[in-house]
């Protein structure tokens, strides 16, 4: 498939195209880049490919202005990302940049601002009172939350989500264990700041590298590596589960696992126990068929071993849902919330078969999730 090609191309795995596409494939390829919002990634492969196998002019022109607004986006995001944090920060909050912006830096230098980007995700240690406080303090009346996060509306151009909790599973009681875990590991939540990226972002945001927002107390926070093999992974398989996922995740764990030290001993490793742990290793094992297959991912770099079956059914549910499942006909509805919940519910029994314990569990966890939040009210 010419798509998963381009991309092994993209991502140095691979030289050149099976063969010289028409300007039908080209649109083929096009689509479904944005299916997956993955278009940026594609771009750089089309940079990469011999002058022969370049799309036709008109397809390649409008390919570079899309690749010119994520780099201006991405431009924007991480600007935005040391505003919010510097915010955090004089508020006497201590915060760490989850997922999107704060993956994106293992990209390398020429992937990582065409990294399509989403809202900013950051996690503050300070419950939910401590939360809604902040978020009024910056003149936001209405609030939505949940038991994860809460919609912090400080800009216009910019969506920004901010947590309390990492992450969740509807499992009732794996998601009691999974806090306990987050909390366990805290410290990984906000171990690495990245020199590089803050030089970087002082240089292209005019910003002084001595200042109080840029040093290194108060830069670009991100998890570890090492936190991330497990917490991207769950994220991923979360989305799997309830909404849908795309190849943007994907090449986001991708880089998590190629940026993990050589010497990694995966049997002493903590993120690589939690994975088996909470229940995920056969997703995992699929996973990593998935980026063999459609990435061109190298065997040595894998934690497990590839399972194809699993594999080939994770990729159908990646490749027919798009980013976060948005094209998904199964999780399309109409009547409000629980027209949502129905979609939901139905998308999931086919998910039942193969991860029994935390499908089974998602209307449990409505219910639940609902009096929680009474109580909170």
């Amino acid at each position: 498939m010419l798509f998963f090609e381009l991309l092994q191309v993209a991502l140095g795995n691979r030289e050149r195209l099976s063969h010289v596409p028409t300007p039908e494939d080209w649109m083929g390829v096009y689509d479904e880049s944005e299916w997956q919002a993955v278009t940026g990634i594609l771009l750089h492969g089309i940079d990469r490919l011999p002058v022969e196998q370049r799309p036709p002019q008109d397809i390649l022109l409008q390919w570079i202005g899309v690749g010119q607004m994520i780099e201006q986006r991405n431009h924007l995001m991480d600007k935005r990302c040391i505003e919010l944090l510097t915010k955090l920060k004089d508020a006497g909050l201590t915060p760490t940049i989850l997922k999107g912006q704060g993956i994106a830096q293992l990209y390398g230098k020429e992937l990582r601002a065409l990294r399509q980007s989403g809202d900013i995700d950051v996690y503050v240690d300070c419950g939910l009172k401590k939360a809604l406080a902040f978020a009024k303090s910056q003149g936001q009346e209405k609030v939505e939350w949940d038991y994860k996060h809460l919609h912090l509306k400080i800009w216009d151009d910019t969506e920004v989500e901010m947590h309390y909790h990492v992450e969740v599973l509807l499992n009732l009681w794996k998601n009691r264990k999974l806090q306990k875990w987050f909390r366990e590991h805290e410290n990984e939540l906000f171990a690495h700041a990245n020199d590089n990226l803050n030089a970087n972002l002082n240089a292209n945001l005019n910003l002084k590298a001595n200042t109080d927002r840029t040093n290194d107390a108060n830069g670009f926070v991100t998890p570890t590596v090492e936190f991330n093999v497990f917490y991207i992974l769950l994220h991923i398989y979360r989305h799997f589960l309830y909404e849908g996922v795309g190849f943007r995740q994907v090449i986001d764990y991708y880089f998590v696992l190629k940026n993990l030290n050589d010497n990694l001993n995966v049997n002493e490793s903590y993120a690589y126990k939690a994975v088996r742990e909470f229940g995920m290793t056969r997703f995992a094992k699929g996973l990593m068929w998935v980026m063999h297959e459609a990435l061109g991912m190298q065997r040595d770099w894998m934690l497990w071993e590839p399972d194809e079956k699993e594999g080939r059914y994770i990729l159908k549910q990646v490749m027919r849902g798009g980013n976060f499942g948005h094209h998904d006909e199964r999780l399309k509805h109409s009547g409000g919330k629980l027209g949502a919940v129905k979609a939901i519910l139905t998308h999931n029994m086919h998910l039942i078969t193969h991860y029994p314990s935390d499908v089974i569990w998602a209307p449990v966890w409505i219910v639940w999730h609902k009096l929680w939040k009474l109580t909170r009210r």
